[in-house]
């Protein structure tokens, strides 16, 4: 997918595979409080006209950044976690938790 005549490979592969994550958790880590809500899609729109805005919509809210400014950083096992402007985490669940 092309936005404002550029490619965002590694963002456009998570809204390739969006499918994938619906119905898995989404956490929003913000100032010591953790908000959870169910993924429902993932999308990269544009943002102004010389970037990309990379969404994770959930059930409840939403977590995204542009993607000059958000990367995907370490975490825990099982999870995606991503970082956007002023160091705002969120994390995505890759896979159920065992029992």
């Amino acid at each position: 997918m092309e936005i404002n005549g550029k490619t965002y490979p590694m963002w456009n592969q998570f809204v390739d595979k969006a499918d994938e994550f619906k119905g898995f958790l989404l956490e929003d880590h913000d100032m010591g409080m953790v908000r959870v809500t169910k993924v429902t899609d993932i999308t990269l729109k544009p943002n102004g006209k010389d970037s990309a805005f990379f969404t994770i919509h959930g059930e409840d809210f939403d977590c995204g950044f542009d993607v000059g400014h958000g990367g995907i950083g370490s975490g825990e096992e099982g999870w995606l976690t991503f970082r956007g402007y002023a160091n705002h985490m969120f994390r995505v669940q890759t896979k159920e938790k065992p029992l």
